[in-house]
């Protein structure tokens, strides 16, 4: 594979911005200027020989690498190989949150959708706010990290599995003991010791996945599990969303990512912020959990709680304040690599 020497100027008035709308078995690229022309569109198989086209085809449109601009929405899923192919030869990869592509369709006259449509919008919205976008890293990509968010979505798929089951065990023993049929009383008590055996199985599945994720989160986040409230799996799940710390360059930028940091809605002389509602909703849920944990089992954090709704603020508020305080001490941690200090 050829190599491309990177640097680190970008000038946005001379640059080409190439959205990608990534799926499973397909992606469609689409390049437009810094005004928004069409330069070109592509669409290409998720294979080898597809990644291989697409990267033939991108010096056709500019052959400077550091003049090209690229977002990819779905990054971390149907998108990865895709990043892979890219992150050794392009220095401008970011990673583009569909809620932006969403919000600009919304927008629009004609709400039509397409892949090339979304491939534009992907585009438009690097015209707008690369500087705020994530930027896709080798790091990210790392086997060791790679194999984490496999584990935790294996690990995800067990938990919603094991709740299923047990929702079913609770409904079939009321079932059973309500029960006055012989046969169908039976029958019922069957299933429930079917049901249980499967439920033991998910359980040792999960211990199993619980082992592999403290191997494979040392050396990219284990000093987390030092802070009260957030324990191995928690960690893991911190971890294998923020896709490397090393993305982000202030903890502001951490926090828009995140969800975290409220919008401002200012109008003349009124200012207000209201709760930001974009984000990677997936890490923003994690740090809801922690910061439900910490108010019930974080001295600290349970004042710091309390001195919020003293304040006036509601507990939903509250509790958006102490999901900053965690990830602002989250973001340092994984910075520094220090264990946390009460």
């Amino acid at each position: 594979m050829r190599t491309i020497q990177q640097t680190n100027t970008l000038n946005l008035n001379t640059a080409t911005f190439i959205g990608i709308d990534a799926h499973p078995s397909e992606h469609t690229a689409l390049a437009i200027n810094r005004f928004e022309e069409e330069k070109g569109v592509l669409r290409f198989d998720n294979t080898k020989a597809g990644m291989e086209a697409f990267l033939h085809w991108l010096p056709t449109l500019e052959p400077h690498a550091d003049k090209v601009v690229i977002g990819v929405e779905g990054s971390g899923g149907n998108g990865h190989a895709l990043v892979s192919y890219l992150l050794p030869l392009y220095e401008h990869v970011y990673e583009v949150n569909p809620l932006y592509t969403k919000q600009r369709r919304t927008l629009g006259t004609r709400g039509r959708k397409s892949d090339p449509i979304d491939a534009k919008l992907v585009a438009e919205v690097l015209t707008r706010k690369v500087w705020e976008l994530p930027k896709l890293t080798l790091r990210g990509l790392s086997s060791q990290l790679v194999s984490l968010k496999k584990i935790i979505w294996f690990y995800e798929e067990k938990t919603q599995h094991g709740t299923r089951l047990k929702n079913q065990m609770q409904r079939l023993k009321r079932e059973h003991g309500l029960c006055v049929n012989p046969d169908e009383k039976r029958i019922l008590a069957l299933t429930i010791r079917e049901k249980h055996r499967e439920l033991q199985s998910v359980k040792r599945v999960q211990t199993k996945l619980t082992k592999e994720m403290g191997m494979l989160l040392q050396g990219y986040g284990e000093n987390l599990t030092t802070v009260p409230g957030i324990g191995l799996i928690l960690a893991a799940k911190l971890v294998a969303r923020i896709h490397g710390i090393e993305r982000f360059g202030t903890v502001s930028q951490f926090l828009q990512y995140a969800g975290i940091a409220p919008k401002e809605k200012s109008s003349g002389k009124v200012k207000r912020h209201v709760q930001n509602n974009k984000g990677n909703r997936h890490l923003n849920s994690v740090f809801y959990l922690i910061a439900l944990t910490q108010t019930q089992w974080n001295p600290k954090a349970k004042v710091y709680y309390q001195k919020k709704i003293a304040e006036g603020k509601t507990k939903k508020h509250a509790l958006r304040c102490v999901m900053k305080r965690v990830a602002c001490i989250v973001y340092g941690m994984l910075k520094s690599g220090e264990a946390y200090r009460v």
